[in-house]
Protein backbone atom coordinates (compact mmCIF):
# COMPACT_ATOMS: atom_id res chain seq x y z
CA UNK A 1 0.00 0.00 0.00
CA UNK A 2 1.75 3.23 -0.84
CA UNK A 3 0.46 6.79 -0.67
CA UNK A 4 1.76 10.26 -1.89
CA UNK A 5 -0.88 12.74 0.15
CA UNK A 6 -1.07 15.76 -1.67
CA UNK A 7 0.26 18.95 0.72
CA UNK A 8 -2.85 19.51 2.17
CA UNK A 9 -4.70 15.79 2.12
CA UNK A 10 -4.98 12.71 3.89
CA UNK A 11 -8.40 11.65 2.61
CA UNK A 12 -11.39 10.57 4.70
CA UNK A 13 -11.19 12.16 8.11
CA UNK A 14 -10.04 9.99 10.52
CA UNK A 15 -10.98 8.95 14.25
CA UNK A 16 -7.48 9.48 15.83
CA UNK A 17 -4.15 10.08 14.04
CA UNK A 18 -1.26 8.33 15.33
CA UNK A 19 2.31 9.46 14.61
CA UNK A 20 4.54 6.85 15.34
CA UNK A 21 8.72 6.57 15.98
CA UNK A 22 9.24 5.24 12.42
CA UNK A 23 7.88 4.87 9.13
CA UNK A 24 5.27 2.17 8.05
CA UNK A 25 7.96 0.04 6.35
CA UNK A 26 9.72 -0.20 9.61
CA UNK A 27 6.36 -1.15 11.22
CA UNK A 28 5.59 -3.67 8.77
CA UNK A 29 9.19 -5.45 8.17
CA UNK A 30 9.45 -5.47 12.17
CA UNK A 31 5.37 -7.30 12.87
CA UNK A 32 4.17 -3.68 15.03
CA UNK A 33 6.24 -5.36 18.01
CA UNK A 34 7.03 -1.95 19.69
CA UNK A 35 5.37 0.15 22.16
CA UNK A 36 3.41 2.35 19.48
CA UNK A 37 3.13 -0.68 17.45
CA UNK A 38 1.47 -2.57 19.84
CA UNK A 39 -0.74 0.62 20.56
CA UNK A 40 -1.78 1.20 16.92
CA UNK A 41 -2.82 -2.28 16.48
CA UNK A 42 -5.05 -2.29 19.26
CA UNK A 43 -6.71 1.05 18.26
CA UNK A 44 -7.66 -0.38 14.91
CA UNK A 45 -9.00 -3.03 16.74
CA UNK A 46 -10.93 -1.20 19.37
CA UNK A 47 -12.14 1.82 17.06
CA UNK A 48 -11.20 1.13 13.25
CA UNK A 49 -11.03 4.59 11.49
CA UNK A 50 -7.66 5.11 12.77
CA UNK A 51 -4.83 7.29 10.41
CA UNK A 52 -1.20 6.41 10.91
CA UNK A 53 1.24 9.31 9.62
CA UNK A 54 4.09 7.35 8.92
CA UNK A 55 7.68 9.12 9.26
CA UNK A 56 8.64 10.35 6.24
CA UNK A 57 11.08 7.92 4.36
CA UNK A 58 13.34 8.88 1.45
CA UNK A 59 12.98 7.90 -2.21
CA UNK A 60 13.48 4.96 -2.89
CA UNK A 61 12.66 3.67 0.28
CA UNK A 62 8.62 4.89 0.35
CA UNK A 63 8.58 3.36 -3.11
CA UNK A 64 9.47 -0.16 -2.20
CA UNK A 65 6.56 -2.50 -1.35
CA UNK A 66 6.29 -3.12 2.41
CA UNK A 67 7.66 -6.14 3.60
CA UNK A 68 6.45 -7.89 6.57
CA UNK A 69 2.99 -7.54 7.76
CA UNK A 70 0.82 -4.99 5.59
CA UNK A 71 -1.08 -2.20 7.73
CA UNK A 72 -3.18 -3.82 10.71
CA UNK A 73 -6.59 -3.68 10.32
CA UNK A 74 -9.06 -0.97 11.19
CA UNK A 75 -6.23 1.72 10.81
CA UNK A 76 -4.94 3.28 7.44
CA UNK A 77 -0.98 3.98 6.88
CA UNK A 78 0.00 7.47 4.85
CA UNK A 79 3.35 7.23 3.79
CA UNK A 80 5.30 10.57 2.21
CA UNK A 81 8.08 10.95 0.31
CA UNK A 82 11.09 12.94 1.32
CA UNK A 83 12.38 14.63 -1.32
CA UNK A 84 16.28 14.25 0.37
CA UNK A 85 18.21 11.30 1.97
CA UNK A 86 19.87 10.87 5.03
CA UNK A 87 23.39 11.88 5.79
CA UNK A 88 25.16 8.45 5.97
CA UNK A 89 27.90 10.51 8.65
CA UNK A 90 25.03 11.69 11.05
CA UNK A 91 21.60 9.51 10.16
CA UNK A 92 20.22 11.11 13.17
CA UNK A 93 20.12 14.31 11.64
CA UNK A 94 17.21 13.11 9.34
CA UNK A 95 14.97 12.73 12.54
CA UNK A 96 14.44 16.85 13.00
CA UNK A 97 15.01 17.21 8.88
CA UNK A 98 12.64 14.43 7.59
CA UNK A 99 9.53 16.77 9.29
CA UNK A 100 9.43 19.27 6.80
CA UNK A 101 7.98 16.12 4.90
CA UNK A 102 5.11 14.77 6.97
CA UNK A 103 1.82 15.61 4.97
CA UNK A 104 0.24 18.97 5.72
CA UNK A 105 -3.63 18.61 7.71
CA UNK A 106 -6.81 19.77 6.45
CA UNK A 107 -8.46 22.14 8.59
CA UNK A 108 -11.56 19.24 8.65
CA UNK A 109 -8.78 17.12 10.61
CA UNK A 110 -8.37 19.99 13.11
CA UNK A 111 -10.54 18.26 16.04
CA UNK A 112 -9.13 15.14 15.59
CA UNK A 113 -7.13 14.07 18.68
CA UNK A 114 -4.09 12.59 18.21
CA UNK A 115 -1.44 10.14 19.94
CA UNK A 116 2.62 11.52 19.12
CA UNK A 117 5.11 8.95 19.78
CA UNK A 118 7.82 11.19 17.62
CA UNK A 119 8.94 14.09 19.81
CA UNK A 120 10.21 16.25 16.58
CA UNK A 121 6.54 16.77 15.48
CA UNK A 122 6.22 19.76 17.51
CA UNK A 123 8.87 21.31 15.61
CA UNK A 124 7.67 20.39 12.09
CA UNK A 125 6.31 23.56 10.28
CA UNK A 126 2.68 24.88 9.64
CA UNK A 127 0.09 22.17 9.05
CA UNK A 128 2.41 19.51 9.23
CA UNK A 129 2.60 20.09 13.27
CA UNK A 130 0.11 17.98 14.75
CA UNK A 131 0.51 20.22 17.73
CA UNK A 132 -0.63 23.70 16.64
CA UNK A 133 -4.47 23.19 15.98
CA UNK A 134 -7.07 23.14 18.71
CA UNK A 135 -7.27 18.98 18.62
CA UNK A 136 -6.13 17.03 21.53
CA UNK A 137 -2.64 15.53 21.57
CA UNK A 138 -1.34 12.90 23.50
CA UNK A 139 2.26 12.62 23.81
CA UNK A 140 3.53 8.98 24.82
CA UNK A 141 7.10 8.76 25.90
CA UNK A 142 9.38 5.77 24.74
CA UNK A 143 12.54 6.19 25.65
CA UNK A 144 14.84 9.60 27.06
CA UNK A 145 16.25 10.20 23.86
CA UNK A 146 18.38 12.97 26.19
CA UNK A 147 20.29 10.15 27.75
CA UNK A 148 19.95 7.65 24.49
CA UNK A 149 23.40 7.38 23.04
CA UNK A 150 22.07 7.35 19.59
CA UNK A 151 21.30 10.61 19.95
CA UNK A 152 24.28 12.46 21.15
CA UNK A 153 25.48 14.55 18.05
CA UNK A 154 21.99 16.27 17.76
CA UNK A 155 21.43 16.93 21.73
CA UNK A 156 20.45 20.38 20.98
CA UNK A 157 17.75 19.44 18.89
CA UNK A 158 16.02 17.13 21.24
CA UNK A 159 16.28 19.52 23.31
CA UNK A 160 13.86 21.91 21.50
CA UNK A 161 12.02 19.06 20.21
CA UNK A 162 11.16 18.02 24.24
CA UNK A 163 10.73 21.76 24.98
CA UNK A 164 8.12 22.50 22.11
CA UNK A 165 6.37 18.78 22.54
CA UNK A 166 6.37 19.21 26.36
CA UNK A 167 5.01 22.69 25.87
CA UNK A 168 1.75 22.25 23.60
CA UNK A 169 0.99 18.61 24.23
CA UNK A 170 -2.42 18.31 26.33
CA UNK A 171 -1.51 14.70 28.07
CA UNK A 172 1.44 13.05 28.43
CA UNK A 173 2.13 9.64 29.24
CA UNK A 174 5.70 8.00 30.00
CA UNK A 175 6.12 3.93 29.75
CA UNK A 176 8.72 4.15 32.82
CA UNK A 177 9.72 6.25 35.69
CA UNK A 178 12.78 7.24 33.53
CA UNK A 179 10.47 8.47 30.62
CA UNK A 180 8.66 10.20 33.71
CA UNK A 181 11.42 11.93 35.06
CA UNK A 182 12.23 13.19 31.44
CA UNK A 183 8.55 14.95 31.32
CA UNK A 184 8.68 17.03 35.03
CA UNK A 185 12.53 17.99 33.93
CA UNK A 186 10.50 19.59 31.63
CA UNK A 187 8.10 20.89 33.84
CA UNK A 188 5.31 18.00 33.18
CA UNK A 189 4.15 17.17 36.63
CA UNK A 190 0.78 16.16 35.65
CA UNK A 191 2.35 12.92 33.62
CA UNK A 192 0.60 10.12 33.62
CA UNK A 193 2.28 6.79 34.70
CA UNK A 194 1.89 4.16 31.43
CA UNK A 195 3.97 1.02 31.62
CA UNK A 196 4.64 -1.34 28.98
CA UNK A 197 3.06 -4.70 28.51
CA UNK A 198 1.86 -7.68 26.31
CA UNK A 199 -0.59 -9.46 24.48
CA UNK A 200 -0.53 -13.13 26.67
CA UNK A 201 -2.96 -14.83 24.59
CA UNK A 202 -0.56 -15.26 21.74
CA UNK A 203 2.29 -16.62 23.96
CA UNK A 204 1.94 -20.30 25.87
CA UNK A 205 3.84 -21.72 28.83
CA UNK A 206 4.34 -24.80 26.75
CA UNK A 207 8.07 -25.83 27.08
CA UNK A 208 9.55 -27.06 23.27
CA UNK A 209 12.99 -27.01 24.73
CA UNK A 210 15.52 -29.69 23.53
CA UNK A 211 19.12 -30.43 24.35
CA UNK A 212 21.17 -28.10 26.37
CA UNK A 213 20.19 -25.55 28.65
CA UNK A 214 19.48 -22.54 25.88
CA UNK A 215 19.58 -18.90 27.70
CA UNK A 216 18.19 -16.89 24.84
CA UNK A 217 17.62 -12.96 24.62
CA UNK A 218 15.18 -11.06 21.98
CA UNK A 219 16.16 -7.58 21.06
CA UNK A 220 18.18 -5.38 19.36
CA UNK A 221 21.85 -5.88 20.02
CA UNK A 222 23.64 -2.63 20.65
CA UNK A 223 25.24 -0.39 23.43
CA UNK A 224 22.25 -0.72 25.33
CA UNK A 225 23.29 -4.29 26.40
CA UNK A 226 26.42 -5.26 28.51
CA UNK A 227 28.85 -6.79 26.18
CA UNK A 228 31.80 -7.14 28.65
CA UNK A 229 29.16 -9.40 31.05
CA UNK A 230 27.45 -11.44 28.53
CA UNK A 231 31.12 -12.47 27.07
CA UNK A 232 32.11 -13.15 30.85
CA UNK A 233 28.68 -15.27 31.12
CA UNK A 234 29.16 -16.93 28.18
CA UNK A 235 32.72 -18.43 29.03
CA UNK A 236 32.18 -19.51 31.62
CA UNK A 237 29.02 -21.56 30.80
CA UNK A 238 30.21 -23.79 28.28
CA UNK A 239 27.61 -26.42 29.09
CA UNK A 240 24.75 -23.47 28.00
CA UNK A 241 23.54 -22.34 24.91
CA UNK A 242 23.24 -19.28 24.32
CA UNK A 243 20.56 -17.68 21.51
CA UNK A 244 20.07 -14.09 20.72
CA UNK A 245 17.57 -12.66 18.16
CA UNK A 246 17.14 -9.19 17.32
CA UNK A 247 19.18 -7.32 14.64
CA UNK A 248 22.80 -6.19 15.40
CA UNK A 249 23.02 -2.46 15.47
CA UNK A 250 26.48 -1.70 16.16
CA UNK A 251 29.29 -3.91 14.55
CA UNK A 252 31.58 -3.78 17.68
CA UNK A 253 28.96 -6.38 19.16
CA UNK A 254 28.38 -9.57 16.41
CA UNK A 255 32.24 -10.24 16.29
CA UNK A 256 32.90 -11.90 19.63
CA UNK A 257 29.79 -12.98 20.13
CA UNK A 258 30.36 -15.32 16.75
CA UNK A 259 33.48 -16.55 17.85
CA UNK A 260 32.21 -18.34 20.89
CA UNK A 261 30.90 -21.92 20.16
CA UNK A 262 28.26 -21.78 22.45
CA UNK A 263 26.45 -18.82 20.71
CA UNK A 264 23.82 -18.48 17.80
CA UNK A 265 22.65 -15.06 16.50
CA UNK A 266 19.45 -15.82 15.09
CA UNK A 267 19.47 -12.48 13.18
CA UNK A 268 15.97 -10.49 13.68
CA UNK A 269 13.09 -12.88 13.86
CA UNK A 270 9.78 -12.13 12.63
CA UNK A 271 7.51 -10.81 15.93
CA UNK A 272 5.03 -13.40 14.90
CA UNK A 273 7.81 -16.21 15.43
CA UNK A 274 8.51 -14.91 18.65
CA UNK A 275 5.92 -16.97 20.97
CA UNK A 276 7.38 -20.45 19.02
CA UNK A 277 11.13 -19.03 19.62
CA UNK A 278 10.42 -18.48 23.76
CA UNK A 279 9.25 -21.82 23.70
CA UNK A 280 12.37 -23.25 22.92
CA UNK A 281 14.40 -21.65 25.66
CA UNK A 282 15.00 -22.28 29.16
CA UNK A 283 15.79 -18.88 30.35
CA UNK A 284 14.86 -14.98 29.38
CA UNK A 285 17.47 -13.12 29.53
CA UNK A 286 18.24 -9.15 30.35
CA UNK A 287 21.94 -8.48 30.11
CA UNK A 288 21.39 -4.77 29.38
CA UNK A 289 23.91 -2.06 31.22
CA UNK A 290 22.97 -0.30 34.05
CA UNK A 291 23.65 3.41 34.85
CA UNK A 292 25.74 4.21 31.76
CA UNK A 293 23.33 3.13 28.28
CA UNK A 294 19.78 3.17 30.13
CA UNK A 295 17.48 5.41 28.22
CA UNK A 296 14.44 5.30 30.84
CA UNK A 297 12.05 3.27 29.53
CA UNK A 298 10.26 -0.20 30.41
CA UNK A 299 11.56 -3.40 28.82
CA UNK A 300 9.13 -5.16 27.45
CA UNK A 301 10.51 -8.00 26.43
CA UNK A 302 10.49 -9.13 30.79
CA UNK A 303 6.46 -9.33 29.93
CA UNK A 304 6.67 -11.29 27.01
CA UNK A 305 9.51 -13.73 28.51
CA UNK A 306 7.07 -13.77 31.91
CA UNK A 307 3.84 -14.50 29.87
CA UNK A 308 5.53 -17.41 28.15
CA UNK A 309 6.19 -18.75 31.18
CA UNK A 310 9.64 -18.16 31.44
CA UNK A 311 11.98 -17.44 34.53
CA UNK A 312 14.17 -13.54 33.57
CA UNK A 313 17.09 -12.82 34.46
CA UNK A 314 17.89 -9.36 34.47
CA UNK A 315 20.35 -6.70 35.06
CA UNK A 316 19.50 -4.17 37.63
CA UNK A 317 18.18 -1.98 35.53
CA UNK A 318 15.51 0.41 35.75
CA UNK A 319 12.37 -1.43 37.70
CA UNK A 320 13.34 -4.81 36.97
CA UNK A 321 12.16 -7.09 38.99
CA UNK A 322 9.64 -3.93 40.77
CA UNK A 323 7.43 -3.84 37.81
CA UNK A 324 5.32 -6.00 35.50
CA UNK A 325 5.04 -9.97 36.16
CA UNK A 326 6.53 -11.30 38.98
CA UNK A 327 9.53 -13.73 38.15
CA UNK A 328 12.05 -11.66 37.13
CA UNK A 329 15.16 -11.84 39.21
CA UNK A 330 17.60 -8.55 38.93
CA UNK A 331 20.93 -9.18 39.91
CA UNK A 332 24.29 -7.33 38.96
CA UNK A 333 25.81 -9.70 35.43
CA UNK A 334 28.62 -10.93 37.59
CA UNK A 335 26.13 -12.65 39.73
CA UNK A 336 24.25 -14.23 36.31
CA UNK A 337 26.87 -16.92 36.27
CA UNK A 338 26.06 -18.62 39.72
CA UNK A 339 21.98 -18.01 39.21
CA UNK A 340 21.94 -20.41 35.62
CA UNK A 341 23.95 -22.40 37.76
CA UNK A 342 21.94 -22.92 40.34
CA UNK A 343 18.41 -23.32 38.18
CA UNK A 344 20.34 -25.67 36.34
CA UNK A 345 21.96 -28.05 38.62
CA UNK A 346 19.22 -30.59 38.49
CA UNK A 347 19.02 -30.70 34.82
CA UNK A 348 18.92 -28.63 31.52
CA UNK A 349 15.26 -27.32 31.45
CA UNK A 350 14.67 -24.98 34.01
CA UNK A 351 10.99 -25.49 35.29
CA UNK A 352 8.70 -22.64 33.54
CA UNK A 353 7.48 -20.16 35.84
CA UNK A 354 3.27 -19.39 34.69
CA UNK A 355 2.86 -15.90 35.34
CA UNK A 356 -0.37 -14.45 35.84
CA UNK A 357 -1.18 -11.51 33.73
CA UNK A 358 -3.58 -9.30 35.25
CA UNK A 359 -5.55 -6.62 32.42
CA UNK A 360 -3.85 -3.55 33.50
CA UNK A 361 -0.15 -5.51 31.90
CA UNK A 362 -2.22 -6.07 28.61
CA UNK A 363 -1.60 -3.98 25.22
CA UNK A 364 -5.58 -3.52 24.80
CA UNK A 365 -5.72 -2.03 28.22
CA UNK A 366 -3.09 0.44 27.23
CA UNK A 367 -4.72 1.75 23.99
CA UNK A 368 -8.38 1.52 26.28
CA UNK A 369 -6.58 4.04 28.66
CA UNK A 370 -5.15 6.25 26.11
CA UNK A 371 -8.87 6.32 24.19
CA UNK A 372 -10.38 7.04 27.79
CA UNK A 373 -7.74 9.76 28.08
CA UNK A 374 -8.78 11.58 25.07
CA UNK A 375 -12.13 11.06 25.56
CA UNK A 376 -11.77 12.75 28.90
CA UNK A 377 -10.01 15.96 27.44
CA UNK A 378 -12.62 16.06 24.67
CA UNK A 379 -15.54 16.06 26.90
CA UNK A 380 -13.80 18.84 28.75
CA UNK A 381 -12.89 21.32 25.91
CA UNK A 382 -15.80 20.28 22.91
CA UNK A 383 -17.91 17.56 24.56
CA UNK A 384 -17.52 15.19 21.93
CA UNK A 385 -16.11 11.16 22.35
CA UNK A 386 -13.38 9.69 20.55
CA UNK A 387 -14.35 6.19 21.46
CA UNK A 388 -16.68 4.03 19.79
Amino acid sequence: MLFFPSPSAIGQVPSVLTYPMHGQTKLSSEGYRTRDGHVIEWLGRLMGNVTVVSRPEPFPLAARPLRGRPPVPGTRSIRTNARSWPISSDRRRWWPQSTRWYPELPEEADDVPAIVWNPFLAVAPGRRNPFTTRRTVVLDLLDDWTRHFAFASIRPEVDDAYRAAFERADLVTANGEGTADLARRFGRDDVTLLLNGCDPDIFSATSLATGRTVVGYVGKMGRRLDLDGILTTVRALPEVDFRFAGPVLDRGFAGPLRRLPNVTLLGDVPYDRVPSLLQSFDIGWVPHRVGDGEVGGDVIKTYEYRAAGLPVLSTQIDGAGTRGLRGTTALPVGEHVSVIRTWTKDGPRVPRRPAEVPEDVTWRFKATTLLRMLDRSDHQTAGSSCVS
